[in-house]
């Protein structure tokens, strides 16, 4: 046969293999694997620099294997903004693939790894949440049931628990949310200004009205995030009737709230603080309320979802209801 090439494959029959037009070839080429990883935790994160951290390497080198992948892909993953990360329509398409197989995948090897080991549990929720309220009380509950292991996945999106075989999720819904019938409500968010005791005292300030605030800088959420017309300055100010926020101080906006309530403890403003973060830091005395009978209900709700498939097993229905009894018990003060 001429112009088809003879192949000898390892039993010594001889089989003809057509050659495949160039195109064809490119199209079959599997993707490297080595930049997803990369790739999944900054699309859960929405950050090169917080994928960075929990994969410990450089922002660069995220930066590398996002480059890397969009090239091998054909499209843009992710639109950059000046404060924030978007994924694009094909980002999207491919952070879907990519988290169920890499958490399947982990799931997988933490079943080899565990065979025997401790039983564990595997709670979603957004990052704030977890570095502002579930994280400084774990130590209490690892101090009372050691034997359960707890893995936090802290992601600002909605995860499938069933699919993504997690165990539970605690929720921050805003008003007009759908929510599962099997959802417990925890708490209603209440907001309200928040202060250092330091700013007060080094800056002299006077504050006998709510109007007495704008001699003080102002820290706010970015307008552009869908929470940010529920908790505004300008919502709080028309709630206690004080009229148009003019702050003398100047303003500064973050994109997480766990980040303006570090510039409040750090004394760089006055933020408009949530529930419940807003009762543990003034508890532990890191934040003070001048104004603590004006909290202001914002429509935003917490619930717990428990995973139907997982809600039977002992170390989660153990550590339901120590987070619900949390959740009742209030202010978290260190001991």
């Amino acid at each position: 046969m001429y112009g088809r090439p003879i192949v000898s494959n390892p039993t010594g029959t001889d089989r003809t293999m057509s050659a495949k037009p160039a195109a064809a070839r490119r199209a079959a080429r599997p993707i490297a694997l080595a930049a997803l990883r990369g790739f999944e935790s900054a699309a859960r994160h929405l950050s090169f620099t917080l994928a960075a951290a929990e994969l410990n390497l450089t922002q660069s080198s995220i930066s590398r294997q996002i480059a890397s992948l969009e090239r091998q892909v054909g499209k843009p993953l992710f639109v950059r903004r000046t404060r924030a990360l978007e994924l694009t329509p094909a980002g999207e398409r491919l952070y879907a693939a990519v988290r169920q197989s890499i958490g399947a995948i982990d799931r997988c090897v933490d079943e080899i790894r565990g065979v025997g080991g401790p039983p564990r549990v595997t709670v979603a929720t957004y990052a704030s949440f977890a570095s502002l309220w579930l994280v400084p009380r774990l130590a209490a509950f690892q101090k009372a049931h050691p034997e359960i292991e707890i893995r936090i996945d802290a992601a600002d999106r909605l995860v499938d628990l069933e699919a993504e075989e997690i165990d539970m999720a605690i929720r921050w819904l805003r008003p007009g949310s759908s929510v599962d019938p099997s959802a417990l409500l925890l708490g209603e968010e209440e907001v309200a200004p928040a202060l250092s005791p330091r700013l007060l005292e080094s800056s002299g300030a006077v504050l006998n009205t709510p109007a007495d605030l704008l001699s003080l800088p102002l820290l706010e959420m970015d307008d552009g995030l869908p929470s940010s017309p529920y908790s505004s300055w300008v919502r709080w100010f028309e709630f206690v009737k004080a009229g148009p926020v003019r702050p003398r101080a100047g303003r500064l906006y973050f994109t997480y709230l766990d980040q303006a309530v570090q510039a409040a403890v750090r004394g760089q403003g006055v933020a408009m603080v949530r529930t419940p973060f807003l009762d543990d830091l003034v508890a532990s005395g890191d934040l003070a309320m001048p104004f603590p009978k004006l909290r202001m209900r914002s429509g935003y709700r917490y619930f717990l979802i428990v995973n139907p498939r997982r809600a039977h097993l002992p170390q989660v229905e153990t550590f339901r209801a120590w987070v619900v009894e949390e959740f009742k018990r209030g202010p978290h003060r260190l001991t």
